[in-house]
């Protein structure tokens, strides 16, 4: 015959070590190894992403200062475009950078209007190919060899003459 014992009977179940025991010092310093790549995982992260929301930030300012430059030019004469605002720069508020304007005159009745703007970041790293920031292609700073200043804020529109 079968006799069936109640938990009271037959103690708590015991799998390995006794319940009263802690962790050993492998466990504690595993589990402290894993929180520590955890924790280095996040700050990595959260480090990333504010120099993410700085570019975007000095994105913004950069679009805004070429637009605002772009629109300077579409209010000025036809025939002063040229001598205006070929290779000239400009500044932006709030920004440590430098933007160029280029005009090309090919057709004469149709201006080609390229305004850039290179800026340095907090964390030194330079936007654009102006590594000088001076506003002028020097030595090896033409990476694509067309003549010009290239970076992610580069505007290109066209001037009639009416």
């Amino acid at each position: 015959m079968v006799e069936w014992m109640s938990k009271r009977e037959a103690g708590p179940l015991r799998i390995g070590r006794r319940s009263s025991q802690g962790f050993t010092m492998a466990e504690l310093l595993m589990a402290a190894v894993i929180m520590i790549l955890a924790f280095a995982g996040i700050l990595v992260s959260y480090l990333r992403c504010l120099d993410l929301s700085e570019l975007c930030k000095n994105s913004s300012i950069a679009v805004q200062a070429s637009k605002s430059r772009l629109e300077s030019i579409k209010n000025t004469a036809f025939s002063q475009i040229k001598p205006t605002y070929n290779n000239a720069t400009f500044t932006a508020a709030g920004l440590n950078g430098i933007g160029v304007s280029y005009v090309d005159d090919t057709n004469p009745n149709l201006l080609k209007v390229t305004v850039t703007f290179c800026w340095r970041q907090s964390n030194r790293r330079i936007i654009g190919e102006d590594t000088d920031l001076n506003g002028a292609v020097n030595g090896t700073e033409d990476k694509n060899g067309n003549g010009m200043l290239d970076s992610i804020v580069q505007l290109v529109s066209y001037v009639f003459n009416e």
